[in-house]
């Protein structure tokens, strides 16, 4: 019986990560050295063998994860629809400082909440970053019914992801994974399974 699988990484730490600042979309951030060896310890215990096609945001910390967990077994193929979560005028900010300037945008996890918008209404909204990983799930299902597809990408991304494909988009239920955290999922006949959610493959 036909069945996708989809495993999601999250990229390795960054600077940007270790200061607390929120990175969205427009911080192109590279691994830094603590992440890049992280990365390699978890990637360790992975194997990218099994999978029908790799896909990855074009934004570098992903890539540069995406290159130490494939081990060039694999070719990449970078999608925008994969870029982190646009933060508009939040991108870049201390994550404390904007609690303590909008405490109502921030919610009861420490996350940022969907009505940060109105602080930051260049930003991205949920339903739009829901349509983008939609739109990105169908494709997947339509080309690899029976595949097994890896992506590596962002964590509030992959938070949606997960929202989009268990709770209809309801992002609040899922927490932001640990930096190289794994999540799978399988969708078979419209059915759609949570295998796990922030695996840890390095200690």
């Amino acid at each position: 019986m036909y069945a996708m699988e989809i495993v999601f990484i999250r990229h390795g730490e960054t600077d940007v990560n270790k200061s607390s600042r929120i990175q969205g979309a427009s911080i192109n951030a590279s691994l830094n050295e603590a992440g890049r060896k992280y990365a390699e310890r978890a990637a360790q215990n992975f194997d990218p063998s099994e999978f029908d096609a790799v896909y990855v945001s074009p934004l570098n910390r992903a890539v540069e994860t995406a290159e130490i967990f494939t081990k060039g077994q694999k070719e990449l193929q970078e999608d925008d629809r994969l870029l982190e979560f646009d933060y508009g005028e939040w991108d870049g900010k201390l994550l404390s400082q904007v609690k303590k300037e909008h405490p109502d945008a921030i919610d009861p996890w420490g996350k940022v909440g969907k009505n940060y918008i109105k602080y930051a209404p260049n930003g991205e909204s949920r339903e739009d970053l829901d349509k983008r990983c939609g739109e990105f799930i169908d494709e997947m299902l339509e080309k690899y019914p029976d595949g097994k597809v890896l992506v590596v990408a962002h964590g509030t991304l992959i938070r949606m992801m997960a929202a989009h494909l268990m709770t209809d988009g309801e992002m609040d239920k899922f927490e932001t994974m640990n930096n190289c955290g794994l999540a799978k999922f399988s969708i078979r006949q419209g059915i759609n399974r949570m295998l796990y959610y922030n695996r840890i493959l390095a200690f």
